[in-house]
C-alpha cells in the first residue's frame, strides 16, 4: 500500500532489488498474534507466508514506481506494508502504482490455486498452498475495494481526479468514505466481522475521506438551517480539508518549485538547474520520515532550515505534509530565531509547488515582518491560482511596499489568471519599474 511513514518498533533493515526494506518488530508480533492458535511449525510457516506475501505486494508498488524514475522505501509494520516516496504522482500513474501491488498478489494467488489440487489433502504442503492462496488472492482482492487507506481507495480517488480534473478529488474522497461505510455495514451484517474491523482501523489511520464527508454534511446542515458554515481554522494546518490543490506531474511540481525557489530565496538559494531538478531521482529522506513518525517538529524545522539542496527541501516539505506535521513545524519555525525565516520561505515555496496554496499563504503570514517582496509575490500567485482577486492585490501591494523585485515569466503567467484588473495592472507596472530602477 502506498502511503506515508508510520510509527513502528525497531526493525530489520536490508536492501532488496535496490529498494530499502524494513521489517518492523511490530509486524512480526502482530503476525504471531494472528497465528497464535497454530502449532509450532505451522505458526512459523504462517509468519513466513504473511511476510513474503506482503513484501511481494509492496514490491509490486516499488517496481511500478521505478518505471517512473523513483526509488521508494518499503516497510512492513503492524498493520501490513507501506511503500513510501517523496512526491505526489499524477492520477494515471497513481492508479498504475496502486494497482500493481494487489494485482501481483492476485496473480500469485491464482497460480497457487493451480498447484493446490496436486497436493496431498490434509498435508502440511496442502495447508501451506492454501494459505498462500488466501493471503495473496483474497487480500489482493480486498485491497482493490474502494476502502479508505487501501489501494482501492487510492485508485478510486485518482480515477475521479483523472476524469474530473483537480475538482474531482473531493468527490472521490467522499465516494471512498461512503463506500467504506457501506462495505463495513454489509460485512458486519453478514458475519464477516474482521472486514468491518479492518475498515474501522484504516479509518483511524487515514481519516481524510471521512473528514471531507463530515465537512460536506456540515455545510449542508448549516445551509438548511440558514447559517453560514463554520470557519475551518487557521490557514496553515494539517490535513487536506479546505486546501485547494492542482494535479501536476512530479516533473511539473519540481519545475514550479525550482522557479519559485530561486525567485523567492534569491541569493540565499543555490543555483538550480531546472532540467536536473526534473530528472534527478527523488532523494530518500529516511531521517525526515523518522522525525515525522516520532513527531519531532523542532528537528523537522531545523532540518528544513539547514537543507541546501532544493530537491531535498521539496521532499522534506512533502513528508511534513503527508505526515500531518505541518502545523507543528510551522509553529516551531514561527517561534524560531532569524535563521527560521529561511525555513519558512522554503516551506512557503514547497507548499506552493505542491498545490497547498492556503497553507503556503499561512507560512508567509508566519514570516511577519521578516517576509520579503518575493514572499509577498508568492502570496499573490497563490491567490491567482485560487481565483482570489483580492488576495492577488494584497500580495502585490505588499511586494511594491517592500521594494525591488524581479518578475519572472512564471509569476506573470500566474497573475494573468485573474484576468483584466486595473489595480493589478497598476501594481505590476510599479513592480516592473523597480526592475529597471
Amino acid at each position: 500500500m502506498p502511503g506515508a511513514a508510520v510509527l513502528s518498533l525497531p526493525s530489520l533493515q536490508f536492501k532488496l532489488f535496490g529498494f530499502p526494506v524494513a521489517i518492523g518488530l511490530d509486524f512480526l508480533l502482530i503476525a504471531v498474534l494472528f497465528g497464535s492458535v497454530l502449532p509450532g511449525q505451522y505458526l512459523v510457516i504462517w509468519v513466513a507466508i504473511l511476510a513474503v506475501s506482503i513484501l511481494v505486494h509492496e514490491l509490486g508498488h516499488a517496481f511500478a514506481l521505478r518505471r517512473y524514475g523513483i526509488t521508494p522505501q518499503i516497510r512492513l509494520w503492524g498493520m501490513g506494508g507501506l511503500t513510501t516516496w517523496g512526491f505526489a504522482l499524477p492520477p494515471r500513474k497513481t492508479i498504475v502504482v496502486s494497482a500493481a501491488g494487489p494485482l501481483l498478489g492476485v496473480a500469485i494467488g491464482l497460480a497457487a490455486m493451480q498447484v493446490e489440487p496436486r497436493m496431498q489433502a490434509g498435508s502440511m504442503a496442502d495447508w501451506t498452498v492454501q494459505m498462500v492462496v488466501w493471503v495473496n488472492l483474497y487480500w489482493g482482492l480486498l485491497n482493490l475495494l474502494p476502502i479508505a487507506a487501501l489501494d482501492g481507495g487510492n485508485i478510486t480517488t485518482s480515477a475521479f481526479v483523472l476524469v474530473l480534473g483537480p475538482r474531482g478529488r473531493v468527490p472521490g474522497l467522499i465516494f471512498v468514505a461512503l463506500s467504506s461505510l457501506v462495505i463495513a455495514v454489509i460485512a458486519f451484517a453478514i458475519g464477516i466481522v474482521y472486514l468491518a474491523v479492518i475498515v474501522a482501523i484504516f479509518a483511524l489511520l487515514n481519516p481524510t475521506p471521512y473528514q471531507e464527508l463530515r465537512r460536506i454534511l456540515s455545510r449542508r446542515a448549516s445551509a438548511s438551517a440558514g447559517t453560514a458554515p463554520a470557519s475551518s481554522g487557521t490557514r496553515a494546518r494539517d490535513g487536506h480539508a479546505g486546501s485547494r490543490s492542482v494535479a501536476t506531474s512530479p516533473a511539473g511540481v519540481r519545475r514550479v518549485f525550482g522557479e519559485a525557489y530561486v525567485e523567492t530565496l534569491g541569493d540565499r538559494a543555490r543555483a538550480v538547474d531546472l532540467d536536473d531538478l526534473e530528472t534527478r531521482p527523488a532523494p530518500l529522506v529516511s531521517d525526515v520520515a523518522a522525525m515525522v513518525a516520532r513527531g519531532d517538529d523542532a528537528d523537522l524545522a531545523a532540518r528544513l532550515t539547514s537543507e541546501g539542496d532544493p530537491l531535498t527541501v521539496l521532499a522534506i516539505v512533502a513528508r511534513v505534509v503527508d505526515g500531518r506535521r505541518l502545523g507543528g513545524v510551522l509553529k516551531t519555525l514561527k517561534r524560531g530565531d532569524g535563521r527560521a525565516a529561511d525555513g519558512l520561505l522554503k516551506l512557503q515555496v514547497g507548499l506552493f509547488a505542491l498545490g497547498r496554496f492556503e497553507d503556503s499563504i499561512g507560512a508567509a503570514g508566519a514570516l511577519g515582518g521578516d517576509g520579503s517582496a518575493a514572499s509577498a509575490l508568492l502570496v499573490a500567485r497563490c491567490g491567482a491560482r485560487m481565483g482570489d482577486r483580492k488576495l492577488v492585490r494584497q500580495g502585490l501591494e505588499r511586494a511594491v511596499a517592500l521594494g525591488h523585485l524581479s518578475l519572472s515569466d512564471a509569476a506573470l503567467g500566474d497573475i494573468a489568471r485573474v484576468g483584466p484588473d486595473e489595480r493589478v495592472a497598476e501594481l505590476l507596472t510599479r513592480l516592473r519599474a523597480t526592475q529597471t530602477a
